[in-house]
């Protein structure tokens, strides 16, 4: 199962984690996230069914979210899931991750 999943809206990307985002899934994150930023479109980040996410898979999530600033490009963050926002809190990334209070 893949933890990264895209959709291409006319108006949007949509990307759903799911799953794990840790140290080995982080590669292929990349890549479809890689994906996701050359599509040019406003971004909607949905993570409700993220499950488990490590310290590797926030910093990618901030290399990403810091890679739709240079772009000019907006994201939404849409389910935050509750082990997401457990894990930013514990290292203290809700901010730099930029997750909606």
């Amino acid at each position: 199962m893949e933890s990264v999943n895209l959709t291409c809206h006319p108006d949007r990307t949509e990307i759903v984690l799911k799953g794990m985002l840790d140290v080995g899934e982080t590669r292929a994150a990349y890549g479809r996230l890689g994906e996701a930023l050359t599509r040019a479109l406003p971004l909607e980040l949905v993570t409700s069914d993220l499950e488990r996410v490590d310290t590797a898979g926030l910093q990618l999530l901030i290399v990403f979210l810091r890679a739709t600033h240079e772009r000019g490009l907006s994201l939404n963050w849409r389910g935050v899931s509750p082990a997401l926002t457990a894990s930013a809190e514990l290292l203290g990334l809700v901010e730099a991750l930029e997750l909606p209070q």
